[in-house]
Order: C-alpha cells, then sequence, then structure tokens
C-alpha cells in the first residue's frame, strides 16, 4: 500500500497467537489480582530481572496487581528442594501454608524440567503429583482462583546461540546428540502439561516455543541462557514479550460507524474523548506494551491517513481500516526501566521476608540460638509495601491521541 510506511494490514496470525502445543486460552488479569508464581529455577530467577512482572504491569496499568515469587531453584512438585533439614513433605506443607496465608486469586506454576530427566516412565508419577499439587493449592485459595501452568524452556548449548553447531572433540560442551535428546524430552513433559492444562481448564502457557522461534527468527541469533539452562536477562525479556502476548493478544480497538453517523467503540484498555465528526474520527487511548491493532467499520470509502499524537503513520483506504491495521507504534512512549528496578527492588525484599539466609536459627531446629530475633524479618512488610507503592507511582498510564482523517 502506498504511504504505508508505519502500518501494516493485519493477517490472521497476527490476530490469534498460537503454538505448536496449544493454543493457549486468552488470560486476563484483573484489578485487585494477587498472583502467586510458583515453580523451579526458572520462576525463581525471574524475580532477579523482573522483565516479566514489569511487562504484566506495564500492560495493566490500570489495575492494581501484587505479584509474589515463591521459586525455588531445582524444585519440583514434590517439593523436594523445599525440605531445608526437613523431610520434602514437610517443606510441601510450608508451601502450602506460604500460599494460604497470601491469598492469590491467581496461581502461575512453572514445573516439568527437572521431572522431564526421567523420560517417559517418569510422566504418569509426575503428572499425578502434578494434578495432586494443583489441588491442594486450589484447596487453600480463594474461590475462584486461576491456574495458569507454564511449559518447559528449550535446552541449549551453553556459551552459543544456537544449537546445531558442531562440538569439536575433545570439548566439555554437551554433544549435539544430548542438547537434541533433552529437548525431545522437555518437550514430551510440555506436550503432558498442556493436556493436563485442557482437561482440567487451565490456562496453558508454550514458553518452549516462544524462545525456538525468536532464535529462529535472527540470522545470528544471541545468547538468551547463562548455561544451556538458565536464561539470562535478554532470555528473560523475551519470556515477557511472550507472557503479554500469550495473556492478551494484541491489544485490539474496534472503531464502528453506524449508517447514522454514531460511533460506538471497544476496547480492552481504557479509550476516552472518542469523536466522529466531518469524516474525522478522533479518540486518546492508554498506550498498550503489546501490539496494538485498530478496527474501524463503516467508513465512507476512500483514503484516510492516520495520525498519533501529530506524528503521520501512512494511510489506508477505508476496507483496509475495516480488516485492521497495525501501526508500529513510536515516540516517546514509556521508559520501563525504572519500574523493573523497583519491581526488581520489592522481590529482594520480598525474598528476604520469607526466605532469610539464617532461617535455621530464627524459624528452625536452631531457633533457641537466635529465634529471639525473628520477629524482625516481619519488618520487611513495610519495606515490600513501600517498593509496592513505588511501583504503582511508576507504572502510570501514559496516554497517545489518535485521529484518522480523510486523505485531501
Amino acid at each position: 500500500m502506498d504511504g504505508m510506511r508505519h502500518i501494516l494490514p493485519i493477517l490472521s496470525t497476527l490476530l490469534i497467537a498460537t503454538t505448536s502445543l496449544a493454543a493457549p486460552a486468552r488470560f486476563e488479569l484483573k484489578d485487585g489480582d494477587r498472583v502467586i508464581l510458583l515453580g523451579n529455577t526458572l520462576v525463581e530467577r525471574a524475580q532477579r530481572y523482573g522483565h516479566c512482572e514489569t511487562a504484566l504491569l506495564a500492560r495493566h496499568a490500570d489495575r492494581r496487581l501484587v505479584f509474589r515469587n515463591l521459586g525455588w531453584s531445582g524444585d519440583t512438585v514434590w517439593a523436594e528442594s523445599r525440605g531445608l533439614f526437613d523431610p520434602p513433605a514437610k517443606g510441601y506443607q510450608r508451601m502450602l501454608a506460604h500460599v494460604g496465608r497470601l491469598k492469590p486469586s491467581v496461581l502461575i506454576l512453572g514445573y516439568g524440567s527437572n521431572a522431564s530427566f526421567a523420560g517417559e516412565k517418569g510422566l504418569p508419577p509426575f503428572l499425578d503429583q502434578y494434578r495432586r499439587l494443583i489441588t491442594d493449592l486450589v484447596d487453600r485459595c480463594p474461590p475462584g482462583v486461576r491456574v495458569v501452568l507454564c511449559s518447559a524452556t528449550p535446552q541449549q548449548r551453553p556459551g552459543l546461540p544456537r544449537l546445531p553447531t558442531p562440538v569439536n572433540k575433545g570439548t566439555r560442551l554437551p554433544s549435539l546428540q544430548f542438547i537434541t535428546d533433552r529437548n525431545l524430552q522437555i518437550e514430551e513433559y510440555n506436550r503432558a502439561i498442556a493436556r493436563l492444562a485442557r482437561e482440567d481448564r487451565h490456562t496453558f502457557l508454550d514458553l518452549f516455543t516462544c524462545l525456538e522461534r525468536s532464535q529462529e527468527k535472527q540470522a545470528t541469533p544471541p545468547r538468551i541462557t547463562v548455561d544451556g539452562r538458565s536464561l539470562n536477562s535478554r532470555g528473560y525479556r523475551l519470556l515477557a514479550m511472550a507472557l503479554v502476548e500469550q495473556f492478551d493478544g494484541n491489544v485490539m480497538i474496534q472503531a464502528r460507524i453506524s449508517s447514522q453517523n454514531q460511533l460506538t467503540l471497544s476496547a480492552p484498555l481504557p479509550v476516552h474523548q472518542a469523536r466522529w465528526q466531518d469524516r474525522r474520527l478522533t479518540f486518546s487511548f492508554a498506550e498498550p506494551t503489546s501490539p496494538l491493532v485498530i478496527r474501524v467499520s463503516g467508513l465512507p470509502r476512500g483514503r484516510y491517513e492516520l495520525q498519533i499524537d501529530g506524528t503521520g503513520y501512512g494511510s489506508a483506504t477505508a476496507r483496509e481500516f475495516a480488516n485492521g491495521i497495525a501501526p508500529a507504534l513510536t515516540g516517546p512512549g514509556r521508559d520501563w526501566e525504572q519500574l523493573r528496578q523497583a519491581v526488581v527492588a520489592k522481590n529482594r525484599l520480598y525474598f528476604h521476608r520469607w526466605r532469610p539466609q539464617n532461617t535455621t536459627y530464627l524459624f528452625g531446629f536452631r531457633k533457641h540460638e537466635q529465634g529471639q530475633n525473628a520477629e524482625e524479618v516481619a519488618q520487611f512488610e513495610k519495606l515490600v509495601a513501600e517498593r509496592e507503592a513505588d511501583i504503582d507511582r511508576l507504572k502510570r498510564l501514559v496516554v497517545r491521541r489518535l485521529e484518522i482523517s480523510r486523505s485531501k
């Protein structure tokens, strides 16, 4: 299309995010949601970078959301990493009690990577225990809690961006065959988790495919892990994009102009000051973090110019606007680094709240030595609340002004 430097026609692949495992159910975070993240290394280390939580907060800047990360590196659905000096069964019960005290409305669970080493024979006990874990968690949560199950992420070669590079003889890097076999194991478990989610009516997020595809799109893809398994900052940024896309998909603003020139608007984000007059449509909208799609039906025939905050985004016909266009937003927008730093600071403080380094002396079998100091750990709550206030201040909406007018 002539003059379409900044807007593109919409194809079906942009409207519906699909994966090789299962089409993820659209999932909405609601105002007031308390979100608990529970899982293994992938979940625990997410709090170190803050990208995923920041993306979801930014996407829902008009809503009050609280996130608590209870991930534990190396953990399994049996809570085998949480026993400390007790059997895993006690760690399991402590985990359930902790989740119950937080009263979550959303549970995001990330398990399967460690269990996948057991191969096909390990699948039945893993799935049985995963179902039991979900049931035990839901029983301790308020009614209506929603459950999201995440897939495991792919294995890569440490120090190299992509898998299909031959290994030189004598190196200590895993062989290509090992990488291939591991990803086959991981995919088998991911398919099983997707089936579990589908059968039990939970939301499933395919993180494996989104990371694989992000690497395939680049001729020389950058490293996204620190050791072949654990994601680095870039990897978590990609994961954040996938979360926003699979939770909400594209943000679509739909406008309809009736034969009587009456305007109706629908959108999953705040839209204000909408007006249709003299073949010109104007409205203000909250800037989204995921791709924006604008669909306008009922425009009289002709070509129309699109402007956002006074910047021209090219032109399209009335039919093209009815099918949907995707402007690649430019301009000042928002700088999320301050928000991310506030998220990271809050997560660090909450980590010290629930996993103090000297927990054995404060709450464990040696509490007779320093247990009198245990009451000080609760004082982290005030510090966490202060960081939450920073987060609410930094995630404020940015309003953009859109105009669609008849070309001269």
